[in-house]
């Protein structure tokens, strides 16, 4: 962690966004540490961040999902319209996947859960500021796969259908398709496009 933040500048600017006060407050004090001129502002709601966004500029704005008057997922793409260049982080109390998914496709250069303790929240958010953009929670969790599944999934990836599939590997049609149906329960997706996404996203492909 500290080789980390030493590649940070010293003066910083960041906006939390969280309409839970004691949490803004607690937030503050894990981040204190990130750099020796740290500046923090914070916003209960999307309206004072969106003052807050035309009085100031920031390096990073940490953003939670649930806000009482706009959705932080659409306050997010609100800024991406806008042309808004200020890196933004996610942070949410859910831990799903999916979540943390649809952040990143919207545009979040990462997806932090609350339950991180400090040290953790500090690396997150240096990484951020550092340029990564960071992989959804479980990203990098591989699934268990058969061999056979392995094969299927790079054929998937090479835009085979399930007949072509079935050619080349010698099985039925039938027997294809139930393999095609355990990897989308084990990536947790319904097509076969997602499925490929999934697997590139956990380094499979």
């Amino acid at each position: 962690m500290t080789a980390l933040c030493t590649a940070l500048p010293e003066h910083l600017r960041l906006l939390l966004v969280d309409d839970h006060r004691i949490f803004l407050d607690g937030l503050s004090l894990a981040l204190a540490p990130l750099c020796p001129n740290l500046h923090i502002q914070t916003a209960q709601n999307a309206a004072e961040a969106e003052a807050c966004l035309r009085q100031d500029d920031f390096d990073l704005i940490l953003l939670d999902l649930r806000l009482p008057d706009v959705a932080g997922l659409d306050l997010l793409q609100r800024w991406q319209q806008q042309g808004r260049l200020t890196p933004v982080a996610i942070l949410s109390a859910s831990d799903s996947s999916l979540d943390a998914q649809a952040a990143l496709a919207a545009g979040a250069l990462g997806f932090i859960p609350k339950s991180a303790d400090s040290d953790a929240l500090r690396q997150a958010v240096t990484r951020v500021l550092l340029g990564e953009t960071l992989p959804a929670p479980g990203a990098s969790d591989k699934p268990q796969l058969t061999p056979r599944q392995r094969e299927i999934l790079l054929l998937l990836a090479d835009g085979l259908p399930n007949k072509a599939i079935s050619r080349q590997l010698g099985l039925s049609e039938d027997t294809v398709k139930t393999h095609l149906k355990a990897l989308f329960q084990e990536f947790d997706v319904h097509t076969r496009t997602a499925c490929v996404n999934a697997a590139r996203q956990r380094g499979w492909l």
